[in-house]
């Protein structure tokens, strides 16, 4: 008798600890399972939406607004057409750093573009080409960002761009690690200097050519022209088309949307 009853008291012991484990198991995966929703996508991508020919977010928790980049390509623009055409911000080319010989060149349409954007009332921001391959260098882009913008009041950020070239260029050897610590000492340069820094790219290039995980604690600006969103992870503006047709402006012109948490 005193063995079985031994016996029925390791059972329940037995029982007992399953139970205890296997809740704390259940307990353990319901959490795992949200963090896994969690961690699927920043937005909800199904609330980006096409509305009049322009990107959306159904979310209501979210200032959204409308804007333009643009450059000496787009020639001479009509801001005033632009602000009437809905126009709530423009991003502009303060210069680019040439592909191959890697010489500094301002963008000839800067000052007109900048000045004539803030009269009509669009917030701005700007950005700069980079083919920078050394910290001497991107210094010197960060002194030309700031010694052009330091007359104007910049509501939007300051961006990092560097791509690929079909043609090849002087960057196409630079490690992810090289070209992710030219994007991040501009960013801080930017950032020390009061400006809100951001970094453009598309998938292929943010993934690829950077480390995400580092260069994501700056502000994304995500290339993708498409109705549909790729991408999962934050980012808080996205270029979704470079056909875009705007009053004032004379051919194509790339669109934009901007995230911003209430």
């Amino acid at each position: 008798m005193r063995k079985i009853k031994i016996g029925r008291i390791m059972i329940l012991v037995l029982v007992s600890i399953l139970i205890l484990t296997g809740g704390l198991f259940s307990i353990r995966t319901l959490f795992w399972q949200k963090n896994l929703v969690e961690e699927k996508s920043y937005y909800d991508l199904d609330l980006f939406t096409m509305e009049n020919g322009l990107m959306t977010y159904k979310d209501s928790s979210y200032d959204k607004s409308t804007g333009i980049d643009v450059s000496s390509h787009n020639q001479s623009i009509d801001w005033s057409s632009v602000k009437q055409d809905g126009i709530d911000f423009a991003m502009i080319r303060i210069g680019y750093r040439g592909a191959q010989e890697g010489i500094l060149h301002e963008d000839e349409y800067f000052n007109f573009n900048i000045q004539s954007a803030i009269k009509n009332k669009i917030k701005v921001g700007v950005y700069f080409f980079s083919s920078a391959v050394s910290d001497d260098e991107i210094d010197q882009e960060v002194n030309l960002v700031l010694r052009k913008v330091k007359n104007y009041k910049i509501d939007m950020p300051i961006v990092f761009d560097m791509e690929e070239f079909e043609q090849g260029g002087r960057i196409d050897d630079l490690t992810t690690e090289q070209k992710t610590n030219l994007a991040l000492r501009f960013c801080e340069k930017i950032k020390e200097a009061g400006y809100t820094p951001m970094i453009y790219g598309n998938l292929t290039w943010l993934y690829q050519n950077y480390d995400f995980d580092k260069i994501s604690k700056y502000s994304i600006w995500l290339a993708s022209y498409s109705s549909t969103c790729p991408m999962e992870d934050k980012f808080d503006m996205w270029q979704y088309s470079n056909k875009g047709q705007v009053d004032g402006i004379n051919g194509d012109v790339d669109i934009n949307i901007y995230l911003q948490k209430k």
